[in-house]
């Protein structure tokens, strides 16, 4: 045995539990605002809702893979068009206490959030990450001093480009999308009773469903399949899917933009991205704002 496989076998031969870095989970499917390019494919999605029982479900299964997980985002969707974010809150807190533990929001529906949500949020040192996109730049002063009332933190992440990533060739290299994604994005889903390398593979049936395309899906991992540890899901995590073949390694910055009419063409690189793609590959950003 290398010392490589001696160092990455040792902690599991004496039974220790890894740590996942990050999970992200969606408490809705759907959004309040239509997003041009949603990389979660929101604005395609009918409206879902998850069930609370459901995730503390699976969240007590990774913890007997997992000895923490270093951060958990609950996004969606925009996640506050949950009747009890609260309950995803508490149940994440009571389960992997020691989490970074974040709500992805818009902030569109902050300022109508109940008692019970803030009281969960300072319960749990949960942070509010803030997605501000243009229409919600005059508001921010008023949603970051409501947050310091009530004692909560807030990151605001300002975001002015959405990004085109999909390869509609469907000949990308698998391995080197994998690997290039990896450098740039860590975003493992959790998804009715199964984690998926990122949200693509989870939530491209809307685009699929929307557009009348056949971009392959990923069953993804059981976590409940009983030959399965920590250490071996983290090494699927790592390992590519047939829907990497459909992830540009180029991905083109457009400015934000709402829209209630949505194309495909939206979402897939260029053209001219693609031969480059095809070339030689390379996680870059082509700037079409």
């Amino acid at each position: 045995m290398s010392n490589s496989e001696l160092a990455e076998n040792f902690p599991a031969a004496l039974g220790f539990l890894p740590t996942l870095r990050y999970v992200e989970y969606h408490l809705v499917e759907h959004c309040n605002l239509s997003c041009q390019r949603c990389g979660h494919f929101s604005p395609l999605a009918k409206p879902g809702f998850s069930d609370p029982e459901a995730f503390a479900h699976d969240l007590r299964q990774l913890a007997t893979h997992f000895s923490t997980i270093g951060r958990i985002r609950l996004l969606g969707g925009e996640p506050l068009l949950h009747q009890t974010p609260e309950a995803f809150v508490d149940i994440a807190h009571v389960v992997f206490p020691n989490s970074d533990l974040r709500i992805v929001t818009n902030g569109t529906l902050l300022k109508s959030m109940r008692d019970s949500f803030w009281e969960a949020c300072r319960r749990a040192g949960v942070t509010l990450d803030f997605s501000m996109y243009p229409i919600m730049e005059k508001g921010r002063t008023q949603l970051e001093e409501l947050c310091a009332r009530e004692h909560v933190k807030i990151d605001v992440n300002r975001y002015t480009t959405f990004l085109a990533g999909i390869n509609p060739r469907g000949d990308s290299n698998p391995e080197k999308s994998m690997n290039y994604c990896r450098k740039q994005f860590y975003c493992p889903l959790l998804h009715n009773s199964r984690l998926y390398v990122c949200g693509f593979p989870a939530t491209v049936h809307y685009f699929n469903d929307k557009f009348n395309r056949t971009i392959p899906d990923d069953p993804g991992i059981d976590i409940f399949d009983p030959t399965l540890d920590g250490h071996q899901i983290l090494r699927l995590l790592e390992t590519p899917v047939e829907t990497c073949r459909f992830c540009s390694c180029l991905y083109e910055a457009h400015p934000w933009k709402s829209t209630r009419v949505h194309q495909a063409e939206e979402y897939e690189v260029s053209e001219v991205t693609r031969d480059r793609v095809a070339s030689n590959g390379g996680l870059r950003f082509v700037d079409h704002s």
